[in-house]
């Protein structure tokens, strides 16, 4: 089970008022009373938002009544500050309960507000509720970028507690990725603001962030220390929530320790907590805690019982990754329960939610779809062929038997001969009909199989990230004042978008253009990563670039890959070098890509130690569309060799790519 604390709740902080404090009925009976005696708006929405916040976790139905009167008298009154609040606040409550999408929902009304909106500090509350949507969707380098830019207002108009909140903020990123000692840091910044200006409130998140950190090292002992701490603060201002997450965090600790009485207690208080202020998001992690709890004790019955439980939840809240961990927790409690078939069951839900997850299938579900449409296709031409055939054997048989009655018996021997005959002819009619048919909706599918690989492959070959990641180095060259650098990033930027949207247009282009674009791509690469990378592309005299076609941006994921997977993880004073060649022989175009890399060996292994775990599609997608461009004959179109020395040591990677030659399109 992935703890609730690892995944967003517990690590992530909000720029807002805290919403867990257990505020007394008679202040709830004081706003009502104010609310009631007060005929201004202003005045009335600001309590509206007030008892939204002290029941959000009491009375659901209530608070969000409070909420919605808030916005439509904001609206109303074209209050944009007011109506600005509202909506974040809105945003919150759906975060909050575990529900994303509505969240963002509500940012998106935020930003049409913000050019008219006069608090700056709501535009920072902004950007931090986008870092935290888009954390917890596994954006983590667009959640750690409105991070920034929320701490940069909070700064400049020094607001102590939003910043510490995005401080955490980041820390939280740093430790999703497993950047531990970074996290920390970034905790521990959060922490003396507040302490440096006497906040205890609001210090139990981040003790308890900190404790997180302590159990990923493995110090279990200081984790506690600070479980412990951060809990006493948060019953001590009553903050439910957190009390609960906390308690949830001490019951994973205990687990680590083997000491499992103890963790029952304390996952049993935390799912108490949740399901008395309704969270249901608290609740799911918890009972899925309470589960792996039960399974260390033997008690594999009521871990499946909650896990069975759990799933419903799981699934209304849509939390995929959460929805696999429980089909995989079942199908291993249902193997201990010797309950096989369960088990089995279980496990292809893992298996299928999990293929889901990393996409990894796609290609294969596309063919299976194409080949059940293709039978379905033949089911009904041979249907309908037969039905004709029924209808005119019945006429001739009809026919046949008034000419028997007639004419007799000679004459019916004729008819039926003729009947065999023609029988025979349509029989032969329809098969050869049937396959023109069959080799039509063969070569229908074959252009519709190509197009969506083509189009797969662009989409794949150049990752939005790093699309995404440009755009980032060009605006802080930009801040640095490196306008010169940024200047020429720019146009190359630009003549690389440029040559990509060409070279997409047809389904093949000259060598050149490929060339082209490849020489725009590794340039831009080597400017972001400071002349670490260099290359050399050589043309065989036997091959005219501009006469000679192949398939439009074919090489770029194999040059993508090189540069990503061996050469950026070279050490910083080594430089970079990808070679490329292209000959022609009998009709046949041969590319090699070679770089001097650390070689796939080291490349997996660094990959697997990475908490990012992401494969590119690009190379899997272009060896789909080699293969239907050459249809048949080509047995291996890419061959990988790792180039080592004569101590078997790497000295990087080679691929060859055997095309056939194009037709201009």
């Amino acid at each position: 089970m992935k703890s609730r604390a690892v995944a967003i709740l517990f690590t992530i902080m909000i720029n807002t008022c805290c919403y867990h404090a257990l505020f007394g009925q008679s202040e709830i009976d004081s706003l009502k009373a104010l609310l009631e005696d007060n005929p201004n708006d202003t005045i009335r929405i600001d309590v509206y938002i007030a008892l939204h916040q002290r029941l959000v976790d009491y009375d659901t139905v209530q608070s969000l009544a409070y909420l919605q009167n808030a916005i439509s008298l904001s609206e109303e009154n074209n209050n944009t500050n007011r109506l600005a609040n509202g909506y974040l606040t809105r945003s919150f409550y759906y975060w909050n309960k575990g529900q994303l999408q509505n969240a963002r929902k509500a940012l998106i009304k935020v930003e049409e507000l913000l050019p008219v909106v006069s608090n700056i500090k709501i535009e920072g509350s902004f950007y931090n509720y986008q870092g935290l949507v888009n954390f917890g969707e596994g954006n983590y380098e667009e959640g750690v970028d409105f991070f920034i830019k929320a701490l940069s207002i909070f700064e400049t108009i020094g607001d102590i507690e939003g910043a510490a909140k995005c401080y955490n903020n980041i820390g939280s990123i740093y430790f999703e990725l497993d950047k531990l000692d970074d996290a920390l840091k970034s905790y521990q910044r959060a922490l003396t603001l507040l302490n440096d200006n006497y906040q205890e409130e609001k210090i139990g998140r981040f003790l308890g962030n900190i404790g997180l950190v302590y159990r990923a090292k493995g110090d279990y002992q200081k984790a506690l220390e600070y479980y412990k701490r951060s809990l006493e603060i948060n019953e001590k201002y009553g903050y439910e929530k957190d009390a609960a997450i906390n308690l949830q965090n001490i019951a994973v600790l205990y687990t680590k320790m083997e000491n499992y009485p103890e963790a029952l207690q304390h996952m049993l208080s935390s799912n108490e907590i949740s399901r008395k202020i309704d969270d249901k998001i608290g609740i799911l992690y918890s009972s899925h805690g309470l589960a792996s709890i039960y399974g260390k004790m033997g008690q594999s019955d009521k871990s499946i019982d909650e896990l069975e439980k759990v799933l419903i939840l799981a699934k209304n809240l849509n939390l995929k990754e959460e929805i696999k961990n429980i089909y995989e927790s079942l199908s291993n409690y249902y193997e201990e329960t010797k309950q096989f078939d369960l088990a089995l069951k279980n496990r292809k839900y893992y298996e299928s939610w999990k293929d889901s997850l990393i996409n990894e299938n796609h290609l294969n579900q596309v063919k299976e779809l194409e080949i059940k449409y293709e039978t379905a296709q033949k089911d009904n031409q041979i249907s309908e062929l037969a039905y004709q055939n029924e209808l005119q054997a019945k006429e001739t048989q009809r026919q046949s038997t008034i000419k028997k009655a007639f004419i007799g018996g000679f004459i019916l021997t004729t008819l039926l001969a003729g009947l065999i005959i023609y029988i025979t002819r349509q029989r032969l009619k329809n098969q050869k009909l049937l396959a023109e048919k069959d080799k039509e909706i063969k070569e229908v599918n074959f252009r519709q199989q190509l197009s969506e690989l083509e189009m797969k492959a662009l989409r794949a070959q150049i990752n939005p990230h790093f699309l995404y990641n440009c755009m980032n180095s060009i605006n802080r060259m930009i801040l640095e004042k490196e306008n010169e650098m940024a200047s020429q990033y720019l146009a190359k930027f630009s003549k690389l978008v440029r040559l990509i949207l060409e070279n997409a247009e047809k389904p093949s282009v000259p060598l050149q253009n490929e060339l082209a674009m490849l020489e725009a791509y590794i340039n831009l690469e080597g400017l972001r990563f400071k002349g670490k990378i260099k290359y050399a592309i050589s043309v065989d005299e036997s091959v005219d670039p501009d006469t000679t076609y192949l398939p439009s941006m074919v090489l770029q994921p194999f040059v993508e890959n090189a540069i990503w997977h061996g050469l950026m993880n070279k050490n910083d004073d080594e430089e970079g070098l990808i070679k490329i060649s292209v000959k022609e022989e009998n009709e046949i175009l041969n590319c090699a890509i070679e770089d001097n890399g650390i070689g796939r060996e080291a490349a997996l292994e660094l990959r697997e130690k990475s908490i990012l775990k992401t494969k590119s599609m690009g190379m899997k997608i272009t060896e789909e569309r080699l293969k239907l461009i050459a249809k048949e004959g080509w047995e291996r179109l890419i061959n990988i060799v790792d180039l080592k020395d004569h101590t078997n040591q790497p000295l990087g990677t080679r691929v060859e790519i055997t095309l056939p030659l194009q037709n201009q399109t």
